[in-house]
């Protein structure tokens, strides 16, 4: 038998060269990434993780996406498909394990119908928020969509897939008509979409027999390369609420009062309920932008001027803002509802396109007055966030990374991935009620408090019966010894949620071995699933998964 050299063996079994030569081949050399200084921006991430990865691949069609999962299983090769890699604070486009190779989606970015009259729009992984949202303006379609503030350059389908919560509701309920590439190679059409000719493809998701939609949630069988997308209809008018207290002890009732009002349908949408150092974090950084285009003074003044401003509009302990919608007489009388429900609790106002151009109008004309320039600041910080309860995508929120570790962005818009600042979440559901949510509030502020960290909180009241916590924690990825403590902190906390109870709707890739447990029934079903639908593990190993 010829012996060959080491070099030449460890070719003959490295299965990658063979399947970038047929990647190459289907994609063409210009979308199949490789090199250390290639790969390097793929690497870049919020979360300060490291995760080795072989290639990039960067299909712009359902049939590449078919022939790169062929070869894959031919070469067993692991693939990781991102859609376009913003999962902020969660690992970004890293995969899971070391090794794999990432499948980015962005140029799957057709925008393939939209339907007006039923109101949905089929899109491919590759299409962000921004982009539909600015076609349906182009086009003057009278609808919207769900937006959430991740900015204008997330996937609509990708933080769909991941149960991302939008200002209307949860993203998840919004899919239907899922086209999948299968780890096996199947392409499947779920719901009614796999009928010729079926007019309810994105109608009515379920389908008849097994609604299969769910298993490509948070799962690792598949790539999603097209779906439709629920949108809303424009309203007659819009108005938004913001409610503040002035002490902590007022935060049990805030909450309850809130969901009170969920529940009467008097408010329909998803409630944002932030601490005050939410409220900074967010409405600071706009501010000192608006103050350095209209004044000359130094950094540190600038930045005590935005903390005068944030303290004389009255940002407290906590304060909450949701979204109204509907005609003019369904919004006056869910003024008064809201006003009767909420003043026994915080200060209670009311936002309009017409108010917000008036206030303008009157700040402008009081100009001789002390504060009013100050008062104008922050009626334009107020703009982006009361467009979000509208349906407006906007980059604002993503600047809210960099203003507690004192930094700038350094692009337009923010790319957090880019710079030295960090971020990681912990997102645990809890019932609604005042209770539930003052115990995740203050075992937040203690397990940070023993890490050294500051809790930035919101609690999202999603509807009448459970909520969205989210929790972020900034931090140095420059620092090792900053990014090792906030690492522990996040999984402390997420640790006693568990204990608790309160179960985290959605994990970092660091957090997998948390919540995936073999003595789970149900973690052994899922894995059983995966040797059917991808029987080679080529799709996402690790990821909800336990292989």
């Amino acid at each position: 038998m010829i012996q060959l050299p080491d070099m030449l063996r460890d070719m003959e079994c490295d299965p990658i060269p063979r399947a970038i030569e047929e990647w190459t081949q289907i994609l063409g050399a210009e979308n199949v990434i490789c090199g250390d200084e290639a790969l390097a921006p793929f690497r870049q991430n919020t979360s300060g993780l490291r995760r080795e990865m072989n290639v990039v691949l960067r299909p712009a069609s359902t049939d590449e996406v078919r022939r790169i999962v062929a070869t894959a299983n031919s070469c067993r090769v692991p693939l990781y498909p991102v859609s376009c890699g913003k999962n902020w604070g969660l690992g970004s486009a890293l995969p899971v394990r070391d090794g794999g190779v990432v499948v980015d989606l962005r140029r799957m970015n057709r925008i393939v119908e939209v339907n007006a009259d039923q109101c949905y729009a089929v899109v491919e992984p590759g299409v962000t928020q921004g982009q539909l949202h600015d076609y349906l303006r182009a086009h003057k379609i009278p609808l919207t969509l769900n937006v959430t503030g991740s900015g204008t350059r997330t996937s609509l389908i990708g933080n769909s897939l991941e149960r991302g919560i939008g200002y209307f509701g949860s993203r998840a309920d919004s899919l239907s008509g899922l086209e999948v590439v299968l780890g096996n190679g199947d392409v499947l059409h779920t719901g009614m979409s796999h009928f010729e000719g079926a007019t309810t493809s994105y109608l009515y998701r379920h389908g008849i027999g097994p609604s299969l939609d769910g298993l490509f949630f948070q799962s690792a069988y598949g790539v999603v390369t097209r779906a439709g997308v629920d949108l809303l209809p424009n309203t007659d008018q819009h108005m938004a609420v913001i409610v503040k207290i002035e002490n902590e002890s007022q935060f049990t009732g805030l909450v309850d009062g809130l969901v009170g009002l969920r529940r009467r349908g008097i408010l329909r949408t998803v409630i944002h309920a932030g601490n005050r150092g939410r409220a900074r974090i967010t409405l600071g950084p706009i501010l000192y932008d608006l103050l350095s285009r209209e004044a000359s003074d130094s950094e540190p003044e600038r930045k005590q001027r935005v903390e005068s401003i944030l303290d004389a509009e009255g940002f407290g302990p906590w304060s909450a803002v949701a979204g109204l919608t509907g005609t003019p007489g369904a919004l006056k009388q869910a003024r008064s509802e809201i006003r009767r429900t909420l003043r026994p609790v915080g200060k209670v106002q009311f936002l309009t396109d017409r108010k917000l151009r008036f206030l303008e109008k009157l700040v402008d004309v009081l100009s001789f007055l002390p504060g009013a320039s100050n008062k104008k600041a922050m009626l334009k910080a107020m703009l982006p966030l009361h467009g979000l309860s509208k349906g407006i995508p906007t980059d604002e929120a993503l600047k809210s990374v960099y203003w507690p570790l004192g930094e700038q962005p350094a692009n337009d818009p923010p790319e957090p991935d880019d710079s030295p600042c960090g971020i990681l979440y912990c997102l645990p559901f809890i019932p609604s009620t005042g209770a539930c949510a003052r115990e995740a509030v203050d075992l937040a502020e203690t397990v940070f408090s023993e890490h050294g960290f500051v809790p930035y909180i919101t609690v999202n009241i999603v509807d009448e019966k459970s909520s969205e916590c989210v929790i972020s924690l900034a931090f140095h990825k420059t620092k090792e010894d900053e990014v090792a403590r906030a690492h522990a902190c996040i999984e402390k906390l997420q640790a006693q949620y568990l204990k608790k109870g309160f179960i985290p709707y959605r994990v970092g890739i660091q957090s997998m071995h948390q919540i995936v447990d073999e003595g789970d029934v149900f973690w052994r079903t899922v894995r059983d699933l995966k040797q059917v639908l991808d029987p080679n593990n080529i799709i996402s190993p690790g990821r909800y998964n336990l292989i």
